[in-house]
Order: structure tokens, then sequence, then C-alpha cells
């Protein structure tokens, strides 16, 4: 009867320690879905399957908003932690490239007086999203336009940003329209 204990004892062992090694295996890889949220460093994402809470800080560290939209259709990369998948890279979910990074940490050399032309594709109060074409910038227009951006800025419309960064938004000292005229007017009150 020892015997056969100890024989089940040993079996159960390697059963486990193999239950243990395919779940490890299974908690990490890639899942391809779409982004139903996104906060300062994670989004949550549906695959279809299932909806994953997605940790992004070691992608886009406190800016994913600059990064990834809600309704973006995305692959993320890495592993589970707990109850959260930690992402180690993300991809556009169609061609596999690198999702567009908007607001990279400015080198010093860029850290005063860099001008940016392109299209306003998102608004919010004091701010919107310019896609350049080679990225995609978080403005803040607080400066020029108060809490008012939405009353002189509107989605779609082609602008000429200059400004500088500050951690991970470019500050715009000035914001022009294509003709040369200001997009917000000095008193915005």
């Amino acid at each position: 009867m020892k015997l056969f204990t100890g024989a089940l004892v040993g079996v159960s062992s390697v059963v486990v320690a193999g239950l243990a090694f395919n779940v490890q295996a299974q908690q990490s890889g890639d899942f391809t879905g779409t982004v139903e949220q996104v906060w300062e460093d994670g989004l949550r994402l549906d695959t279809g399957d299932r909806t994953l809470r997605v940790d992004t800080w070691e992608v886009h560290g406190d800016a994913t908003a600059n990064y990834v939209a809600v309704g973006d259709q995305i692959t993320v990369s890495g592993e589970f932690s707990g109850r959260e998948f930690d992402a180690d890279a993300i991809s556009s979910a169609n061609d596999r490239n690198p999702v567009s990074r908007s607001v990279p940490e400015a080198p010093v050399s860029q850290a005063s007086d860099t001008t940016f032309t392109g299209t306003v594709e998102r608004l919010w109060e004091d701010g919107f999203r310019l896609n350049t074409g080679d990225r995609t910038l978080r403005v803040d227009a607080w400066n020029l336009c108060g809490d008012a951006t939405a009353r002189f800025i509107s989605a779609g419309d082609r602008l000429t940003a200059t400004g500088e960064f500050d951690g991970g938004e470019f500050d715009a000292f000035s914001i022009t329209k294509p003709n040369g005229g200001v997009a917000c007017p000095q008193s915005y009150e």
C-alpha cells in the first residue's frame, strides 16, 4: 500500500507540474480585438471570445490615449499577470505594424518651437489630436483656446501648431489655419 501511495504521489506531482507548465504557456501570446475603453495606462479589448483588461504601461506609459482610440482594431502581445494582460507590444490588427506612436518623450533638441501640420482627428475641451501623417500628437490648446477648443476648431480641420513637448503632450504656442489666420482668437472668453 505504501508503494502504491508513493507511486500515486509521484505521478500526481508530475501531472500537476505538467498542468502548471501548460497553464503558464497559455498565459502569454497575442490577442486581436476591438478597443472598448482607454485610460492613461491601459485599455479594455474585446476579442470576440473574451474581454481583456490590458496594461499598456510598458508600451505607452501614461499616454495610451495618445496612441489608441476606442474602436481601433489592434493586436496585443504579452502575458497575463494576475487578472490583467501586460502588453509588451501593440500593433494594428490589419497590418501587424506598430500602432502609431503619437507623443514620444521629446529629445532636448526638440524642446522648443517645433512646428507640425496635420488634420484634427478628435477634440476635447482644451485640446485636440493632430494627425501629421507620420505621427499623431496630443495638442494642449488651453493657452490659446481656453476650455472652448471645439468653438474654434473642428474634426477634419487642417492646422499648423507651433509649440513644445511637455511630457506626453504638445503645448501649442500658436495654431494657424492654411490661410495663415489664427485658429483661436486671443480673447476666447
